[in-house]
């Protein structure tokens, strides 16, 4: 009988499962794709996303999976990729967060700019935060990642310069040139609002700047464009 393809096999992130212990207990919500989206009925051949690096291919048993074996698909980009985004309108950062999981972006910083226009206050910032981590997780899913991108927020510019000293920020300043580099093991990379950066944030960024080219993106548009740029062979 053929060996059906990790790829292939329905799956599910069940962060800290191991092969060692047993039957491994699904949470419900992967209970009920499982069985009411997905419709799979029990010994269906599933995989398990413990969120090591690692995958678990196991059995489904309606509540539980039963292991097989551990593999170690070699998915996961060897550029540890940051995007600092600062915050946009409406649902963007909703796929900003799907697109760049995807692509392979390791961990996700948000933060409010000068000319941002939502505002969070705690409560919303923790259900936005839970939102984007169920975003992000679904799209690991999808894509066939085996690490789930971190996501947090810092509370603004400053603050996320000083966390990241190192990064690079996207600007549309004339006679910025200097481009992603490619050759780096971990980078960090910051992108605007809707509006650009204040001038008095431009003093703060520095030197800092640099371009994907003569065109202006999207704010949806430019975090992709740089973490395909830099992860995409």
């Amino acid at each position: 009988m053929s060996v059906i393809p990790l790829r292939a096999l329905p799956r599910a992130f069940v962060p800290g499962a191991t092969a060692e212990d047993g039957p491994i207990e699904l949470p419900k919500e992967e209970v009920n794709k499982f069985r009411r989206v997905l419709r799979l009925e029990p010994g269906t051949p599933i995989a398990i996303l413990p969120d090591d690096g690692t995958i678990i291919r196991a059995v489904f048993q309606t509540y539980t999976a039963d292991p097989i074996e551990v593999c170690t698909p070699d998915v996961e980009s060897p550029i540890r990729f940051t995007l600092l985004q600062a915050l946009p309108k409406g649902d963007k950062l909703d796929e900003i967060i799907r697109f760049c999981t995807g692509l392979g972006v390791a961990e996700f910083v948000v933060f409010p700019s000068e000319r941002t226009v939502v505002r969070w206050d705690d409560k919303k910032l923790n259900d936005r935060l839970e939102r984007l981590r169920t975003i992000a997780r679904e799209a690991a899913e999808v894509s066939f990642r085996t690490r789930i991108p971190k996501i947090t927020a810092l509370p603004g510019l400053a603050q996320a310069l000083k966390a990241y000293p190192d990064c690079l920020v996207l600007s549309e300043v004339e006679g910025v040139t200097p481009t992603l580099p490619r050759d780096r093991k971990e980078i960090a990379v910051m992108v605007g609002p809707e509006g650009g950066w204040a001038p008095k944030e431009l003093e703060q960024i520095g030197p800092r700047g640099v371009t994907l080219g003569p065109r202006v993106l999207r704010v949806e548009q430019a975090g992709p464009a740089a973490a395909a740029f830099v992860l995409l062979p």
